[in-house]
């Protein structure tokens, strides 16, 4: 079912080049990050609201009625939920395959990675020029 849930939340992109949740393997990440308790208590939660809303067990729904699930569950227990997404998000957005297929690359941002452009600090020299445009208050 974790399967399933990482194709719900990252889907694949073929525009972006980029692998769904579970085709990359990051199950046994979640698996580690999370506790097995807090997951089985989630995918329960997950299997109630979808009897509850569409009368069917989560893996049978739609990717659709599948995401809408997972929304609702945020609603019904945002703790929760919130841990077990983020595990997998931190998962999918670690993995070395995603990182080489984001624009930003695979190298760190700071110090030596990612190049910034110069800034315009003269753009800021009119504001400068005015002058103070507030009171001084004693007290």
């Amino acid at each position: 079912m974790i399967g399933l849930f990482l194709d719900t939340i990252l889907p694949a992109d073929p525009e972006l080049n980029m692998p769904s949740g579970a085709s990359i393997g990051i199950e046994a990440f979640v698996r580690d990050a999370a506790t097995q308790t807090s997951i089985d208590e989630y995918f329960i939660l997950l299997d109630q609201l979808a009897q509850e809303k569409f009368e069917r067990p989560f893996k049978d729904l739609s990717a659709e009625n599948r995401l809408q699930i997972v929304e609702l569950s945020k609603r019904k227990n945002n703790r929760l939920a919130n841990t077990i997404i983020l595990h997998c998000l931190k998962a999918y957005y670690t993995n070395e395959t995603i990182l080489k297929n984001l624009p930003a690359g695979a190298v760190p941002p700071f110090p030596t990675g990612n190049i910034l452009e110069e800034d315009d600090w003269s753009l800021l020299e009119p504001v400068y020029e005015r002058g103070r445009i507030y009171r001084s208050v004693s007290s």
